[in-house]
């Protein structure tokens, strides 16, 4: 049996949100009845093809429909984790620029582990995770001693920037094993 429009507009629906890592079954539900609700509200109760191709044009395309469920609901997200990405990138520098503190190591494991842990909670942006979680250091460094040693600090961002990129990596893994 061939699936009606609507079902395979959907289906459609629910690959996009996927693809922007939203998974949402409650999503799907609220679009099904909207799309019940123009049906059942037309003049005549028309039930046919027509009526649901009618639907789905003043509905709007799937890409369209999941960007706006995107937008809102990553909003408010990203704000939360772009203040705990610098906070955290704040702290580990402040912890590596004590003259007590002499172990790389762990400030790199430090800023790797926070950087999977953002990677994993918003994957849409690790860049920016892994640029405010590691830029600390390297700042810290070339206020300290304008140099060309300072710069090559920047390497550090390295850490945080595959950190966040495996995060989202393994956030699409698990998202595909769902399915």
């Amino acid at each position: 049996m061939t699936p009606s429009p609507i079902d395979s507009y959907l289906e459609r629906l629910r690959r996009e949100l996927q693809r922007h890592f939203i998974v949402d079954s409650r999503i799907i539900q609220e679009v099904r009845d909207h799309f019940a609700d123009a049906l059942d509200g037309g003049h005549h109760q028309d039930r046919s093809l027509a009526a649901e191709a009618r639907a789905i044009e003043r509905f709007g395309s799937p890409e369209l429909v999941a960007a706006a469920f995107v937008a809102d609901r990553t909003r408010n997200l990203h704000r939360s984790l772009l203040v705990a990405a610098t906070v955290a990138g704040i702290a580990i520098a402040f912890v590596d620029a004590r003259a007590t503190w002499d172990d790389a190591g762990i400030t790199a494991g430090a800023m790797l582990l926070v950087a999977v842990v953002l990677g994993l909670l918003g994957p849409q942006r690790p860049w920016l995770w892994a640029l405010a979680v590691g830029m600390w250091i390297p700042t810290y460094a070339l206020v300290r001693a304008p140099a060309f040693g300072a710069v090559a600090m920047l390497l550090v961002l390295i850490f945080p920037l595959a950190g966040a990129y495996v995060g989202r990596i393994a956030r699409s893994l698990l998202l595909a094993s769902n399915f």
